[in-house]
This record gives C-alpha cells, structure tokens and sequence, in this order.
C-alpha cells in the first residue's frame, strides 16, 4: 500500500520553475472577463513573455509624466524613498527641452534612463539612444539596451520604443 505523509508534503518547499517572477499587477489582469472559470495562476514568465512583460512596463514609465511640479521634483528627489509616491511615477518633466531639437537628446535619454532605473528592476544599467522625433506622430523615437536583471536570464536586450512628446 501507497503510503503519503500530508504533513510532510504540506510543508515542503514548492518546486522552483525556470523563469522569471510575474509581476504582482500583471497577475491581476482579466484577460477574459467572460470565462468565469479560473485558471491556475501563471507564476512565472518564459523569456519572450518576460520581454513583452518589460517592454510594456517600459511604455507605461515613459509615457507616464510625473505628476509634481519641477521645484516638487526636485525637492522630492533628494530622497530616493519619495519615488515611492504616485506624484513621482514616470518620466520627469522635460517641457524645457526640445524634443525636435537634437542637441537636447542627451537631456532627455538622461531623464528616461533615470525612470528605467527608478521604475523597471528588472533592468540593469539602462542606456537610452534617441533616434529621431517624428513629426507625423509627434513622439521620440528610441531604443533602451540594458541587462536583464532576473536570475535565470542575464542577456543584453534592446527594447524599440515611442515617447509621445
């Protein structure tokens, strides 16, 4: 006879999955708002999905301007503790510069690369190269190469991204 120790099963660690960690707020998603029948919750991220993962994390930091004022910023920057308040989430204000003015790229890659570094931690050392603003649809075009930050991926990775202006 089959003999089981629940006990014992009941407190053993679960069985680690190759991956990455899914987000809390990815989880909470309802992809399907008509099935009311719950899947089993998805734990962990392949490499593509992770990457799709970032690069829509990367679009919402970018396009996301911080709510405080530039003084605010400032003031609020000194301590790195104050980036946890929703006033600072996002890209910080760059209305002083000129995105169709390309000497005033570096500036804004400047500024988007600190977000990354705030706000996504699953990259590390983020570099932000500004391709061109186009007119037609009045955004920066840019590419952010960084290192994947998660254990069992560890690659260098470009993500092509729009910033709206």
């Amino acid at each position: 006879m089959f003999n089981r120790n629940i006990i014992e099963e009941s407190f053993a660690e679960p069985k680690r999955k190759r991956g990455a960690p899914v987000p809390l707020f990815e989880k909470l998603i309802d992809e399907d708002r008509n099935n009311s029948d719950e899947i089993p919750p998805l734990r962990f991220y392949n490499q593509f999905e992770l990457m799709q993962s970032i690069q829509r994390e990367l679009g919402r930091i970018l396009n996301t301007r911080a709510n405080a004022t530039k003084a605010e910023y400032d003031q609020l920057s000194i301590d790195k503790w104050n980036f946890a308040l929703p006033q600072m989430y996002g890209l910080a204000d760059f209305s002083q510069y000129d995105a169709t003015n390309e000497g005033h790229h570096p500036h804004i890659a400047l500024l988007c690369e600190n977000a990354i570094r705030l706000f996504e931690p699953r990259l590390k050392n983020p570099s932000v190269t500004i391709i061109e603003f186009d007119n037609k649809k009045f955004c920066l075009l840019i590419n952010i190469t960084a290192t994947l930050n998660i254990k069992d991926f560890q690659d260098e990775v470009t993500f092509p991204l729009e910033i709206q202006a």
